[in-house]
Order: structure tokens, then C-alpha cells, then sequence
């Protein structure tokens, strides 16, 4: 299936949070691990297995404990419910996760690690004997993969500790928190450094397959467009209680200007022309990315082929032969299509709204009986490919009814199934174990084009948004089964919006439609504002879950729980479980907490260097 490449485990413990000591379980020196190009090579599979690992960027602590704080990705297992004792769900609910949360520091720690590996790598190259165009390119990966590590958690955290050499004692193991701005300065350095130093795809594939996960240059020009896109937006909605920073705007409008970003349309500019050149019909660098001709062939996961597609950019393999992630037990339903040796957990679920919202927006069709007014499916054919929806073959071939269909939007003895759809995009063929072979985009070509797509819309250029959409509006509707055309999604057009907000508002929603389930939906939604989440998020969310189909009811002389009753409030905890919808309140869920164990065990920092919402989530 993969070609799996063999690589140097070199285990860590960790003394301080943000220390690493060297533990290795046999004995190697630094010729032995950095001083040719066989070396070099293996140890740089060991910077990309940090981020690849179950505790990396596939783990259950970002996509079952953070994403579902996004408002469009629901926790669906048993432990929502708000008699888990430990209120999981309801943490969630706040959109951050708060200071004590164990899989907000598991990730804290996580990239930690794998920017320690970085910075290791990074330093043992100076003294390499190995050619210096070589040793670049090594280099420029490690800084790929480190940027990409603190990008992810500068998003989380706002402020955090920037490490750029290993740590060689306890001292040099903590550090103050930088300010934000600088922290994304730095990423955009160490992206600038890759994308001329990475080697091309022609390099790269002579070297590693590309289903090995290893990027080449314009993987660092394509997430430079998303971290110019995330500067834009932030900057943007930099008003009055609509940010997450307690600053003055003086002061990050200074912060960034001294990286040459004056200003929100600045960075819009920036991620646009990052952006064009990585599509190819833009392109003056010869970027090798192409769309796959259809949509489903992104997650078929059957063939050679499918791990080698040209719309990866930087994707996550995941094998069992090496320690890879569980995605397919996170979110595919239990013994699906009779599989007998895991039983999944479908934890990790498309919320109902977000399944009514893409229904409604291309073409919905409307169900009868109990489900006469909501809808249960649409024409557009990647809804199918996303999402296992009406019923499906569990346990012994069995049929399993799920939501939406007449007796599903209803919750009765199989509540837990009964739900929410399920994703299915990490489904493969032959699943039957603990970990399937589905891998994780961390990013593909679809989201350049909507990248490029909501930075033309910012700049006030409609027709340009809209033409970058269409090109992936295309591609859906040529992904139907039977190779016809589908009538949806239609092309859009810019004079069906009336405001550049209104198509800004659609791409975000086309984000949610394209890449759902990806592991974007969380920083999209907070880095548009605490106004934006609050009109876009969560006053329609809880304004949905006050419609029929969500309450109680009774079937012959019993009562049974609805879907708001089971997932949003019960007599403990009380009615009101639900997203905050003042801007004050959404505002303090910007950002998350900052890990209390980092606070307790970091030298250099204190409990008062949290970040002051906490004080109000907790």
C-alpha cells in the first residue's frame, strides 16, 4: 500500500514542559545521526514523526478535545453527555479549553517536543560534515516543520514561549511568553527560509515518495498564505472587545509593522500573492499542485494512487506499521461496515446544524414524517463522500439508522448512534484494526483556492473570490459516483452578494464544506473575531437547538430525551448549556487558557501569567 520508510526512534523525557533531555535507548553520536546523508535523512523522519504520532497533530486531544470548541464539530460520545463527571463537553462549550484541561497540555507538551527536535536538527547541522546545499534543504525542513508547530499553537495560546536553539540544561529549558506578533514573525521567517531552501518535487520524489509525508519548497509558500490570511483577519476584527489580546492596538499594529504588515489589508495582500503562487493557473514558480478529478478520490484510500495525489501539500500518513494516528476509531461508527476487531468510538461528529446548513445552501431535499421539515440530503456529491448520514451497516451487517432520517432526528434506546451523522473520510477499505490508512490533510490545494478566495473578498475584489471558489465548485460537481455532472454546487456569482461580508461569510462556510472534519473549523471560527462568533456561530447554533426536532417528546405512553435534553443540558447541569452569545462572553474564548501545568513547572513564569480570561471560564 505505502512505501513505509524506516526511521531512527529517539525517545525523550520531559523534565520541565518545555525541556527535553536527551534519553536515548542506545547509544549514538551526532556523526552518527547527522553527519551524512543517509543520517540526515533518517533524522529528519524523526522531526516529522512528532507531528505524526497519536500525541501529534491526528491526536484525540486536538480533534475529540479542541475542534469541537469550534461550533461546528460536535464531542457525540457518551462523555458528552453532562453527566460525565468530567463536564468535557461543557469545557467545550466556552470555544477554549480551560488551564487544567490533560489534552490541552498533552499538545502543549507535543509541540514542544517536536520544535525541540527541530532546533536539534537545526543546531547539529552547523558542525555537519555533509554539503551545505544539502544541509539546507534538511534545515529548511525543520524549520517548515517548526513553524508549523508554533503556528498551531499561537493560535491556541496567543502568547507563548519561543524557543529557536535546544535546550542543553534546566535554564535554558524556560522562558518568558513572547508577544504573539513576534511569534508569527518568526514562523513567516522560517517559512521565507523553506520555501527557498526546501528541496523542489522533483527533488524531493527522487529522494522520498510523496506519500511518505515529506513537503517540498511550495508547501512553505502555500501555509505562508494562511498564516498572512490568519495576521489578516485578526487585524481586521481588531475592535473594541472583538480580539484576544489586552494590549493597545498601537501596540500590535507596531508589532506587526515591524514585519512589514501595516495593516489588515497588507497581510490580505500578502496571503493572496503567497497564494497564487502555489495554484497552478497563477503560478510563476512552476508549483507542481493539481486538483484530484474528483472529490471523492481524496479519501478512497484503495489505491497507490490515492496516497500520492497532487492536491496534498503537507498530509499526515498514517499506517500501523508505524505509529500513526486513530482517526478512523475517533470517527466512524461502530463496527462500521462490519468491521470486527475495533469498535470505534464516533466520538468526533459533523454537529446536525452544520449537516442542515450544507443542505440548505446546495440544493436540500427535505424528508417526510417526522423529518417533513428538515432536510436529509442535497445535490451536491461531497456531502455523501464527507459524511455517513441516514443509516449504515454496523455489527453483523446490520443496518443502523443515523441522523437525519424519519426516526433518527428522534432520540430513543440507541440515543449515542442515533445522533448526528458520522465523518467518513478516514474510512478505508480494508479497516479492521485499531489504525486505519486514512491520512490527515494538514493541507491540500482545495484550501489554497479559498485562501486566495476569502483574501480577494477582504481586498474588495468579488469576481476574483468568486472565480477561486468556482474552481473548486467544478470539482464537486464532477465527484458524483456514476461520473455524471451534478446540478450543485452552482457557480457563484458576485452580484448574488450584496456585501463583501456576505461572500466572506459564504467562503467560511465553504471552508466548513470542502474541508470538514480536516481539523480547520476551530481556527477558523476564532480568528474571525468574538462579533463574528458570536452573529455566525453561536446565536444560530442555539437558536437551532430551540428548533422541533430537538425536543423531547413521547412515543406511545413514554417520554424520551431530544437531542438538546442529551447533548446540552440535563436536570444537573440545567437548560442553559450552551454557547455564549454575548460578544464579552465569546470574547473570553478566543484563545484558550494557558496549560497551569506550564505555569506551575516553567521557571520563568508564574500562576499570574495566565491569560485573563481564565479567570471567568473557571
Amino acid at each position: 500500500m505505502k512505501r513505509i520508510i524506516t526511521y531512527l526512534t529517539i525517545s525523550f523525557s520531559l523534565l520541565s514542559c518545555s525541556f527535553l533531555d536527551e534519553n536515548l535507548a542506545s547509544k549514538y553520536s551526532s556523526e552518527d545521526i547527522y553527519g551524512s546523508e543517509p543520517a540526515l535523512e533518517t533524522a529528519m523522519y524523526g522531526c516529522y514523526s512528532k507531528l505524526r504520532t497519536n500525541t501529534g497533530l491526528t491526536s484525540s486531544s486536538l480533534f475529540e478535545f479542541l475542534y469541537p470548541a469550534s461550533g461546528v464539530v460536535h464531542y457525540g460520545g457518551p462523555a458528552s453527555r453532562l453527566s460525565d463527571g468530567q463536564q468535557r463537553w461543557t469545557m467545550l462549550l466556552s470555544f477554549a479549553q480551560y488551564s487544567t484541561s490533560p489534552q490541552g497540555y498533552n499538545t502543549f507538551k507535543n509541540f514542544y517536543s517536536a520544535i525541540y527536535l527541530c532546533n536539534k536538527m537545526i543546531s547539529e547541522l552547523k558542525t555537519s560534515p555533509v554539503d551545505q546545499t544539502y544541509k539546507n534543504q534538511i534545515e529548511g525542513e525543520a524549520r517548515f516543520l517548526r513553524a508549523v508547530s508554533y503556528f498551531y499553537l499561537v493560535r491556541q495560546y496567543g502568547d507563548i514561549p519561543m524557543y529557536l536553539e535546544p535546550a542543553t540544561s534546566l535554564a535554558g529549558a524556560n522562558g518568558t511568553r513572547e508577544k504573539f506578533w513576534n511569534v508569527y514573525g518568526q514562523i513567516i521567517k522560517d517559512f521565507d527560509f523553506a520555501e527557498e531552501h526546501v528541496r523542489t518535487y522533483d527533488q524531493q520524489t527522487a529522494i522520498n515518495s510523496l506519500s511518505s509525508g515529506r513537503i517540498f519548497n511550495h508547501a512553505a509558500t502555500a501555509m505562508k498564505s494562511l498564516v498572512y490570511l490568519t495576521i489578516g483577519t485578526l487585524l481586521e476584527h481588531s475592535g473594541e472587545n472583538d480580539n484576544f489580546w489586552v494590549c493597545s492596538n498601537d501596540e500590535v499594529f507596531a508589532g506587526f509593522a515591524a514585519m512589514g504588515i501595516e495593516s489588515a489589508d497588507d497581510a490580505f495582500t500578502k496571503a493572496l500573492a503567497s497564494a497564487r503562487e502555489v495554484l497552478p493557473e497563477t503560478t510563476t514558480t512552476g508549483s507542481p499542485y493539481r486538483l484530484a478529478e474528483k472529490y471523492s478520490d481524496l479519501f478512497r484510500w484503495a489505491d497507490l494512487s490515492d496516497f500520492q495525489s497532487m492536491e496534498r501539500i503537507y498530509a499526515i500518513p498514517n499506517t500501523s506499521e508505524v505509529e500513526g494516528s486513530t482517526l478512523a476509531v475517533y470517527t466512524l461508527p461502530p463496527y462500521f461496515n462490519n468491521t470486527d476487531k475495533n469498535q470505534n468510538y464516533g466520538r468526533v461528529r459533523p454537529t446536525r446544524w452544520l449537516f442542515q446548513k450544507w443542505c440548505e445552501t446546495y440544493g436540500g431535499t427535505k424528508g417526510s414524517d417526522n423529518a417533513s421539515n428538515i432536510y436529509v440530503t442535497c445535490n451536491d456529491p461531497r456531502l455523501d463522500a464527507s459524511f455517513i448520514h441516514t443509516s449504515y451497516i454496523g455489527e453483523k451487517n446490520s443496518t443502523y439508522e443515523c441522523y437525519p432520517n424519519s426516526k433518527s432526528i428522534l432520540i430513543t434506546s440507541d440515543e449515542y448512534k442515533q445522533c448526528m451523522p458520522y465523518y467518513k473520510k478516514y474510512y478505508d477499505p480494508k479497516y479492521d484494526a485499531s489504525v486505519g490508512y486514512g491520512d490527515l490533510y494538514v493541507m491540500r490545494l482545495a484550501e489554497v483556492y479559498l485562501i486566495a478566495a476569502e483574501a480577494s473578498a477582504n481586498l474588495g475584489k468579488k469576481e476574483d473570490a468568486c472565480e477561486y471558489v468556482n474552481y473548486i465548485l467544478a470539482r464537486a460537481r464532477r465527484s458524483t459516483e456514476d461520473g455524471s455532472i451534478s446540478s450543485e454546487p452552482a457557480d457563484w456569482v458576485a452580484s448574488d452578494f450584496a456585501t463583501e461580508q456576505a461572500l466572506i461569510n459564504a467562503i467560511f462556510w465553504e471552508r466548513c464544506f470542502e474541508l470538514g472534519g480536516e481539523g480547520h473549523e476551530y481556527y477558523d471560527t476564532h480568528r474571525m473575531g468574538a462579533k463574528w462568533l458570536s452573529e455566525n456561530i453561536a446565536v444560530p447554533h442555539n437558536a437551532f437547538l430551540y428548533e422541533p426536532e430537538q425536543e423531547d417528546f413521547k412515543s406511545g405512553t413514554k417520554t424520551y430525551n431530544g437531542y438538546r435534553t442529551v447533548h446540552f443540558g440535563t436536570p444537573k447541569y440545567g437548560e442553559k448549556q450552551i454557547y455564549p452569545e454575548s460578544v464579552s462572553d465569546v470574547r473570553k474564548g478566543l484563545i484558550c487558557a494557558f496549560p497551569r501545568n506550564e505555569l506551575t513547572y516553567n521557571t520563568e513564569l508564574s500562576l499570574e501569567d495566565q491569560n485573563p480570561s481564565e479567570i471567568f471560564w473557571q
